[in-house]
């Protein structure tokens, strides 16, 4: 009896650890993007920079406030007083085959992030040599004063991989990349989904706390909520707006949400001939009911945008947004030479509900100061393509800062030549180029703060878009889900979510 009783016991007690880890080990996320590439220098889409930050450590990452930068792989780390030298010491760290991460693979990560094939080169060309005294411990050294070079180590393209591995295999290895981060990539089904198993030499002990993670590819926001509903899913990422409140309200599912460093707008190019005049953009923004926008199109869930600048470090609190003026919209489309106003065709992602609405609001608040909008629906890819060769009129879209520093984004929104040329506006503002150069030679403070809201405000009177809004980002979890967020840069971390069933 007293062995029956035992062997009993044993078999419950395995049954019962085999559930426990059945429920603790898969985190299922549903997100609308999939991944375009694996390799941090050939991409910017938030499907392939979510994943890569997932599977890939940096030297350095943005806290969870988005405010200051955090130890990564650099245990620690000193710059000098002039800013042309930068020493890290590297934590005892292994990629996820166990071998050892050393300077030498972040040397050779940095230079390749530096390279021609980089997307992202410019923001690591600065950085001229690197000694490497031991394996653990590099010191980085600039030619000349460039600010944003230590908060740019924090950005995904400068990832660490295994320099070996890489020269090895080339671009196959981004197939079956190896990385230092929480996460190793088991299989990715395009289009569907992304698996990830635990690194189990990840730096971090004792994380992640879930064994799996898939993030599946769900393109449609109602669709990832009714499979978090069906419980398919645990998290849904970017739910419709409109239906928050009820998802609150729902019994086994919590609501979380926050305002990202991302600004909405609608690109013009500014080669059209009607936009190419600084009285008709000018037009097109005071024709726009922010507030309304807000309201009908985001349910309340956002705040009206001054500039395509999201509000981060050295925003200018003061700047007001565009009123709506339909009025004074008429009087400068008049003294532009467009009394009866003008047509012109805008891009559209027509995936995305918000943004179908949102252009459908547009068109009428337009068409009310005399400018017919016709609307294009374009799935997100062909969307990006056309807008990225300059071959379009009007594209609603949006921009979003993955690091802390504004010096990427207002690179990338204002900055005419630079890589997007405006983000393909193809407006140009000397006195704000003249500035860009500046603040990256200026130290962190005041002086360089005055630089940066001087430029918004050229940004906002040159008007290459029609500022909308700052949304917020949302998702909706089981409420067994513990410890999961969005940060202000849009990307997630998962190696602190828990599931507590």
């Amino acid at each position: 009896m007293t062995r029956l009783t035992f062997r009993a016991l044993l078999l419950a007690s395995t049954l019962s650890c085999a559930a426990f880890g059945a429920q603790a080990e898969t985190l299922r996320v549903a997100m609308g993007y999939d991944p375009v590439s694996l390799d941090p220098i050939a991409t910017s889409d938030n499907g392939s920079i979510w994943t890569q930050l997932l599977i890939f450590d940096t030297l350095v990452r943005p806290d969870a406030s988005g405010e200051k930068l955090e130890p990564g792989l650099a245990e620690s780390w000193t710059v000098s007083d002039d800013g042309l030298t930068i020493s890290f010491a590297l934590r005892d760290a292994k990629f996820s085959d166990g071998t050892p991460v050393t300077a030498e693979d972040v040397k050779f990560s940095i230079e390749r992030a530096a390279s021609k094939e980089s997307s992202w080169g410019r923001f690591y060309r600065p950085i001229t040599s690197f000694d490497i005294p031991d394996p653990h411990h590099i010191v980085m050294h600039l030619a000349q004063p460039f600010t944003p070079a230590f908060n740019n180590l924090a950005l995904f393209a400068a990832a660490i991989l295994p320099k070996a591995q890489v020269e090895a295999k080339g671009a196959a290895f981004f197939d079956a990349p190896v990385g230092s981060g929480p996460f190793v990539l088991r299989q990715w089904t395009r289009g569907a989904s992304i698996e990830l198993t635990k690194n189990p030499y990840y730096w971090q002990k004792g994380k992640p706390a879930v064994d799996e993670a898939v993030l599946e590819v769900v393109t449609e926001p109602s669709a990832r909520v009714i499979k978090l509903e069906a419980g398919e899913v645990d998290v849904a990422l970017d739910p419709p707006l409109n239906q928050l409140k009820e998802l609150k309200a729902k019994p086994g599912i919590t609501t979380g949400e926050v305002i990202p460093y991302r600004a909405d707008f609608v690109q013009l190019n500014t080669r059209y001939a009607p936009l190419g005049n600084e009285k008709v953009r000018q037009a097109l923004n005071y024709a726009i009911d922010k507030s309304a926008l807000i309201k009908g199109v985001l349910y309340g869930e956002g705040k009206p945008a001054a500039s395509a600048m999201p509000v981060m470090a050295y925003a200018d609190p003061d700047l007001k947004p565009y009123p709506y003026d339909p009025a004074k919209a008429k009087a400068l489309l008049a003294e532009a030479g467009y009394p009866d106003g003008f047509e012109a065709e805008m891009l559209v992602n027509s995936g995305i509900a918000t943004q179908r609405n949102t252009a459908i609001a547009l068109q009428a608040m337009l068409a009310q100061v005399g400018v017919k909008l016709k609307i294009q629906m374009l799935e997100n890819g062909t969307q990006w393509s056309t807008t990225k060769a300059g071959n379009y009129q009007m594209s609603l879209s949006y921009a979003t800062s993955d690091t802390i520093d504004p010096d990427q984004i207002i690179g990338f929104v204002a900055v005419n030549p630079e890589r997007a040329n405006a983000y393909h506006t193809e407006w140009k503002n000397e006195r704000l180029n003249e500035l860009y150069a500046q603040e990256r030679q200026t130290v962190n403070g005041p002086e360089r703060g005055a630089m940066f809201r001087e430029m918004i405000q050229i940004l906002h009177d040159g008007a290459p878009f029609i500022y909308l809004y700052h949304p917020a980002t949302a998702w909706a979890e089981k409420d067994y889900v513990k410890g999961f967020s969005v940060l202000p840069t849009s990307n997630f971390r998962l190696e602190d979510v828990t599931i507590q069933k």
